[in-house]
């Protein structure tokens, strides 16, 4: 795992191998990364924590397969992006009354959204 001009621009990457411990590794990198101002650490850390535990169980994947994470800034908050190359969601995610994860998501995050080939769900939190 490893970041990537971290220092230019302030976004940071890096990726993880789906395994369980995937979520709380993602958890003490973004803690360690202090790109999340205190005020939103929480929600971020949550919604992280979640895709990244998504990526482990429904990609369809394993280690030494992995899970990459994208932070970068936005005005007043970041812009958080998971991605696999998992079988994805397709156009529609799943309903809602099933998929715990993404209720959570819609419900905490700012704006979000998912695309396929990769997988890659990203959402924004503002102050």
């Amino acid at each position: 795992m490893g970041l990537r001009n971290e220092r230019e621009t302030n976004e940071h990457e890096t990726s993880f191998p789906l395994t369980r411990d995937a979520p709380s590794s993602a958890r003490r990198w973004l803690g360690d990364s202090g790109i999340a101002a205190p005020e939103i650490r929480d929600r971020v850390m949550l919604l992280l924590s979640e895709l990244v535990s998504n990526s482990v169980s429904h990609s369809g994947l394993s280690a030494p397969d992995e899970v990459q994470v994208h932070i970068s800034p936005i005005a007043g908050g970041v812009r958080v992006e998971v991605v696999d190359d998992g079988v994805g969601m397709g156009d529609e995610p799943p309903r809602r009354d099933r998929s715990f994860g993404l209720r959570l998501v819609d419900g905490t995050a700012d704006r979000w959204g998912h695309s396929d080939d990769p997988t890659r769900v990203w959402f924004e939190i503002t102050a």
